[in-house]
C-alpha cells in the first residue's frame, strides 16, 4: 500500500477514535476493513487498547531544561553553551503510532503476529562514500580518509587525502573540464579547488566546478549545503550559483544552504558577499553575521543579523538548534542519517527545541535527548523513524 494510503487510513482511524469521522469517511474506513482480515485484526487491537481512552487528547507539562542537562551529564558532554526550551506542551496521541508501528507487518503479508510498536531500535548506519563524476561520465568512489591519486583529465591528476580532494592550480595545456562531487545523505567531504578555495560539503549535496579557473571569473554550481573559504583574487570574483540565487564573493567565508523546503539561506561569516535572485538585477550586500534568506513561497529576500554558529558548526561535527521545530530538526537528522521520518502526531511537529551536540554514529543518541526532554517516542523500523508520544 502506498504511503499516501497509509496516511489516509491513519487519519481515518484517528478521526474514528476521536469521534470526528464523517459519514463519507466512515464508508471509506469500512471499505478498508473489508479488504483484508489483517485490517480488521488491527482495528480490533486498536479498539481494545485502553491507552487510547486514557491518553488521547491529553497534554502534559515537561521540565525541558532539567531533562536536557540530565542527558548531557549522563553522556559526559558537559554543560551546554546555550540552551533554550522545548515548547511546554506535548500532545499525547497514540493511535497513529500504533498504526505506523504495525503497518509494515500487515502490508508485507506476514502471517506471524507483529508487535504494535518495535521493541528494539535497529542501528541506522550512515553512508559516507562520495562520488566524483568526471567530464567523460566516469564515476570514482571516494571512500573515507583513504589516500590516492585520481586521473581527472588528460594531463591532470588530483590527490585525495584525509577526506579531502585537492586540485592543483597548474594544468598546463590541459582542456578545462568540469567535475561534479556528489555527497550522499549521511556523508560529508572537503574540497580544495584549483585557486586554493576550500569547500566543506554537507550531506545530500552536489557541487559542480571546473578543474581549473580561466577567464575573468570563478564560478561553481551548488545544490545542497556548503561552507566556502574563498581564496582572494581581486581580478576574478567568485560566484556560487544555485537554482534561485547567485552569490558574488570577494575573498570571504560564508555558508549557502539550498536544502530547506522553505528557501535558500546565505550566511556571511567574514568578508563581503552580494546576493542576487535569478531574473533580478538587485544585489543584496551582506555584512559579517548577516543572512540573506530567499523565500521560495513569496520570492522575496530578507536580510537579517544572525548567530553564524547556528548555520556553520555542522562543518565541525555539531548539530546546533535554536528554537527550531521538531519537524525542522527531524528534517536535518533525515538528511544526515539517511532515514525517512513519519510524524504520527501533528502536534509533535510544533514542539520547539534549542541545544547543540555532536553528530553521533547512531541516531539513537539524539532521539534519546529529545525523549528525555519531552516524552516524545521514536520507533525505528529499518530506515524509517516514526514520531509520536
Amino acid at each position: 500500500m502506498s504511503s499516501a494510503n497509509k496516511n489516509e487510513i491513519s487519519c481515518l482511524l484517528r478521526k474514528y477514535f476521536s469521534g470526528t469521522l464523517s459519514p463519507g469517511e466512515k464508508i471509506r474506513l469500512d471499505s478498508w476493513l473489508e479488504e483484508r482480515e489483517e485490517h480488521r485484526v488491527l482495528f480490533e487491537r486498536l479498539h481494545n487498547d485502553t491507552r487510547f481512552a486514557e491518553e488521547y487528547g491529553v497534554f502534559r507539562r515537561v521540565d525541558t531544561e532539567r531533562a536536557w542537562e540530565r542527558f548531557r551529564e549522563g553522556r559526559g558532554l558537559g554543560r551546554r553553551r546555550r540552551i533554550g526550551t522545548w515548547v511546554r506542551y506535548a500532545a499525547v496521541i497514540m493511535i497513529p503510532l500504533i498504526v505506523g508501528g504495525i503497518w509494515w507487518g500487515i502490508s508485507s503479508g506476514r502471517k506471524e503476529k507483529q508487535p504494535l510498536v518495535a521493541q528494539k531500535s535497529l542501528p541506522v548506519l550512515r553512508k559516507t562514500d562520495v562520488i566524483l563524476e568526471l567530464a567523460d561520465g566516469k564515476k570514482v568512489v571516494l571512500k573515507g580518509k583513504q589516500e590516492k591519486m585520481i586521473q581527472v583529465g588528460e594531463k591532470l591528476v588530483v590527490k585525495q587525502a584525509a577526506g579531502e580532494l585537492v586540485y592543483s592550480d597548474s594544468v598546463g595545456n590541459t582542456r578545462v573540464d568540469t567535475n561534479i562531487l556528489r555527497v550522499p545523505k549521511g556523508g560529508e567531504f572537503k574540497l580544495q579547488l584549483a585557486d586554493g578555495t576550500r569547500v566543506y560539503l554537507n550531506s545530500a549535496t552536489k557541487l559542480k566546478y571546473p578543474v581549473a579557473f580561466e577567464g575573468e571569473e570563478r564560478r561553481v554550481y551548488l545544490e545542497g549545503e556548503a561552507y566556502f573559504e574563498v581564496a582572494k583574487d581581486a581580478e576574478r570574483p567568485f560566484f556560487v550559483v544555485t537554482d534561485e540565487m547567485t552569490a558574488r564573493v570577494y575573498g570571504t567565508e560564508f555558508n549557502v544552504n539550498t536544502s530547506s523546503e522553505d528557501g535558500v539561506r546565505t550566511v556571511l561569516v567574514e568578508g563581503k558577499v552580494g546576493v542576487t535572485v535569478r531574473g533580478s538585477e538587485r544585489e543584496y550586500v551582506l555584512k559579517p553575521s548577516e543572512m540573506a534568506f530567499y523565500d521560495r513561497g513569496s520570492g522575496k529576500v530578507d536580510v537579517r543579523e544572525v548567530d553564524t554558529d547556528l548555520y556553520t558548526l555542522w562543518r565541525k561535527g555539531m548539530f546546533v538548534f535554536e528554537r527550531e521545530s521538531l519537524e525542522s530538526i527531524m528534517e536535518t537528522l533525515s538528511a544526515w542519517y539517511d532515514v525517512e521520518v513519519f510524524f504520527q502526531s501533528e502536534s509533535a511537529k510544533r514542539l520547539h527545541f534549542s541545544g547543540h551536540m555532536k553528530r553521533y554514529e547512531q541516531i539513537d543518541e539524539i532521539l534519546h535527548a529529545i525523549t528525555d526532554a519531552t516524552g516524545v517516542v521514536f520507533t525505528i523500523n529499518g530506515k524509517t523513524v516514526c514520531v509520536s508520544r
